[in-house]
């Protein structure tokens, strides 16, 4: 079974790494839905991701320029992807078990020789079995353009022609010397040389001491990131100011019989492989927790923009309902001081002026429609783009309604939309032109009362409102 997650899109192919997740992030992302093993992905060719859809194919390309070739593939394919990932990832390491596994350290940690090539190395010399026939078959093969590459063809290659697990004789022990390290003791030399200066630099500028900052480096791979995490979690580790142990010096010793070489071998096997699970453990769930975090941290930032987004839209509608507001009332003192200069008195009273409105609704609805037209003009002055958008938006809702009188999705408009809000709004008179043809507010949504709109009616506010236009 695979589920895609709600809310990002992420694919999870079992039970339990949904859970995990809804776990990790809420109940917000605890909504999934199951996918069918058919359904399209899309899969970049060079770093092995894969989106969901093509929006989010194309926002990973604009994010990573690497990642050039898309496949369009299915679910399957990443399943079996998957699965071929982790066998070939399981044949290798047979392939380096395979190998004396304390040469192989000596070879690493000791001589600072890559893994892959130290292991080719120890395996096409397991005849001799000697430290020195590996490091002459390094040496020699040191320009070789596939010398770190261990892919399915060497490995298949390497499995067919020694079969199993091949160790050797056990003629190398690592000693080590008595803990002797002080606080305030320097770094081994082995240590310095392989920390990224530039790292250390970022480091000591955060305020972490040298030794620290080394240490952190060293045992975390030059990761800047994970060095800095990995200085939160030990800050009070009791060694914490100690320098790194010194490596154990390698000594022959005389060889082993067969049979105490191949005790001592697999013990020293069982032993490596339980530190690297334990290791691997650890480093997984050192990547997990911060894949979490990370994840957190971007959901936490992008609710914050909403969040803020929202605000400023609320307060964008805020200023500009005061900005109505003041004009509203500017308009209405100049409107009285213009029927004053005319009339030479005081215009009548709020209630008279109400009254007269409230009169109207008993006459026919086209006398209503011209009152409204006419009462609309005296934004001309004061305001006459605004007219002309508030106009020129009734003749596209009336036009809407008078050539698709049976559409559904042109009997409604929405009050709080923000067209509406600022085009309509603040033009009380085109509110009631509304009303006229038809629409009733409900609930902050004008519905058209009936279900065939009056199409002579609307005609005539259409016509109206042209005449209007080629007045101003």
């Amino acid at each position: 079974m695979v589920l895609r997650c709600g809310k990002t899109g992420r694919l999870f192919f079992n039970q339990a790494e949904a859970t995990e997740h809804a776990e990790a992030f809420g109940a917000a992302y605890a909504n999934f839905e199951e996918v069918s093993l058919e359904a399209k992905v899309w899969f970049c060719v060079e770093s092995g991701r894969h989106a969901d859809s093509e929006a989010k194919m194309n926002q990973i390309k604009a994010r990573d320029p690497d990642s050039k070739t898309w496949e369009e593939k299915t679910v399957q394919y990443l399943i079996d992807a998957q699965k071929n990932k982790e066998k070939a990832g399981q044949k290798k390491n047979r392939f380096y078990d395979s190998v004396d596994q304390k040469k192989l350290q000596v070879l690493t940690e000791v001589k600072q020789h890559g893994r892959n090539r130290a292991a080719k190395a120890l395996h096409f010399t397991r005849e001799s079995g000697s430290l020195d026939a590996a490091e002459a078959w390094l040496l020699e093969h040191a320009e070789d353009a596939d010398v770190d590459k261990v892919d399915d063809a060497f490995l298949n290659e390497a499995f067919e022609n020694t079969g199993d697990v091949v160790m050797g004789d056990g003629d190398v022990v690592m000693e080590e010397e008595p803990d002797t390290r002080q606080v305030g003791d320097p770094n081994p030399e082995e240590v310095k040389a392989a920390v990224n200066q530039e790292s250390l630099k970022s480091l000591i500028e955060m305020g972490f001491a040298e030794v620290r900052s080394e240490k952190a480096l060293y045992l975390r791979d030059n990761n800047l990131e994970h060095a800095v995490a990995w200085l939160g979690e030990h800050g009070e580790d009791a060694d914490i100011d100690l320098p790194v142990k010194p490596k154990p010096k390698v000594i022959e010793k005389p060889k082993l019989s067969a049979e105490e070489a191949e005790a001592k071998a697999d013990a020293m096997l069982k032993a490596h492989r339980k530190k690297k699970a334990e290791e691997e453990e650890i480093s997984a769930k050192d990547k997990e927790r911060m894949r979490v975090e990370s994840t957190k941290m971007m959901v936490e930032a992008a609710d914050r923009q909403k969040e803020e987004d929202r605000k400023r839209a609320f307060a964008q509608i805020a200023l500009e309902k005061e900005a109505h507001d003041r004009d509203r009332l500017r308009l209405k003192e100049e409107l009285r001081l213009d029927y004053i200069n005319r009339f030479g008195k005081e215009p009548p009273a709020e209630e008279e002026e109400a009254a007269k409105v409230k009169g109207l609704k008993d006459k026919p609805l086209r006398e209503q429609l011209l009152h409204w037209l006419g009462k609309l003009k005296k934004h001309k002055d004061s305001n006459p783009a605004g007219l002309k958008t508030c106009l020129n938006t009734l003749k596209v809702y009336g036009t809407n309604l008078k050539d698709n009188p049976t559409e559904a999705k042109f009997k409604t408009l929405k009050v709080e939309n923000k067209a509406f809000q600022t085009r309509i709004v603040p033009f009380e008179e085109a509110m009631e032109i509304l009303q006229v043809i038809g629409f009733d507010n409900k609930d902050g949504v004008l519905t058209q009362r009936t279900s065939v709109p009056d199409g002579f009616l609307i005609g005539e506010m259409i016509k109206f409102s042209d005449l209007m236009l080629g007045q101003l």
